[in-house]
C-alpha cells in the first residue's frame, strides 16, 4: 500500500469541498494522471521567469502568450494546453500588481519544488513556484505559488489554507527564519486573485492537520 500523499493545492480545495469531491480528490491522489499534472508547464515556466526579472517587461510575456497560439503543431492535447497556457499568462499579469516585490529578489524553485512536509501521516507536496530572498543577506523570506485549473479555483478561504501551510513549509522545512506572512502569496491565475497567508496560522494549521487524518482514514480504507 502507497502511503497517503496530495499536493498542497488540492489540499487546499479538499478542506472547503463537498464529500463526494473530498473522496474524488483523494481517490485522484492515489492514482494522479500524468497528463494533468503536465499541465500548464508553458505558463508556468514564463511566469516564474517574469516574477525573476523583477516583474519587468510585460510585453515580453505577452509575447510568450502570442507566440504559444500561433504555434499549431503537435498533439490536440498539447495545442489545447499552449492555449490554456496562454489564457494563463494574461490572467496572471491581471492579478501581477498584487504581488509587491520590493527589494525582494525571486528564485525559480526548480529542483527544489519538490519539496513536501508531513502532516498527520500525510506527505504534502508543496512544490512553491519561487522563494522570495532578501537580496543581501539571501534568507527566505517568503515564496509564490500558483493555482491554475479553470474547472477547480480556489476560494478565498482554500487560498488561506494553502498560503498558511506554505508559511509554515518555509519555516519548518526550509528553514527560514525570517518569513513575511504577507510575502507568502498564493496566486489562483484563473481567477486572478491573490491571497497571502494570515498572520496567525495555528487555527488553519488545526484544521489542515485534521483534514490529513480524514485524508489518511479514507487513503487506508481505499486500499483496504
Amino acid at each position: 500500500m502507497t502511503d497517503p500523499k496530495i499536493s498542497l493545492n488540492k489540499l487546499g480545495e479538499y478542506l472547503t469541498a463537498s464529500p463526494s469531491r473530498r473522496r474524488r480528490i483523494v481517490q485522484d491522489q492515489q492514482d494522479p494522471k500524468a497528463f494533468i499534472t503536465a499541465r500548464y508547464s508553458d505558463a508556468r515556466d514564463a511566469i516564474v521567469d517574469f516574477l525573476a526579472s523583477g516583474m519587468s517587461g510585460e510585453e515580453g510575456l505577452l509575447s510568450v502568450a502570442k507566440q504559444l497560439r500561433s504555434d499549431a503543431t503537435g498533439s490536440d492535447f498539447t495545442r489545447q494546453d499552449r492555449m490554456a497556457s496562454a489564457d494563463a499568462i494574461e490572467n496572471f499579469l491581471e492579478a501581477a500588481d498584487q504581488i509587491e516585490l520590493e527589494d525582494l529578489i525571486v528564485v525559480p524553485a526548480e529542483g527544489t519544488s519538490t519539496g513536501s512536509m508531513q502532516v498527520a501521516g500525510v506527505k504534502v507536496s508543496v512544490r512553491p513556484d519561487a522563494y522570495l530572498k532578501n537580496a543581501i543577506t539571501g534568507d527566505i523570506v517568503g515564496a509564490v505559488k500558483l493555482h491554475f485549473p479553470k474547472t477547480t479555483p480556489l476560494n478565498d478561504l482554500s487560498a488561506k489554507y494553502v498560503a498558511t501551510a506554505l508559511k509554515v513549509f518555509l519555516s519548518e522545512e526550509q528553514g527560514a527564519k525570517f518569513v513575511d506572512h504577507k510575502k507568502c502569496y498564493v496566486v489562483d491565475v484563473s481567477t486572478q486573485a491573490t491571497t497571502c497567508a494570515p498572520k496567525s496560522y495555528k487555527k488553519n494549521m488545526n484544521d489542515i492537520a485534521a483534514a490529513c487524518e480524514e485524508i489518511r482514514a479514507r487513503w487506508q480504507l481505499e486500499n483496504g
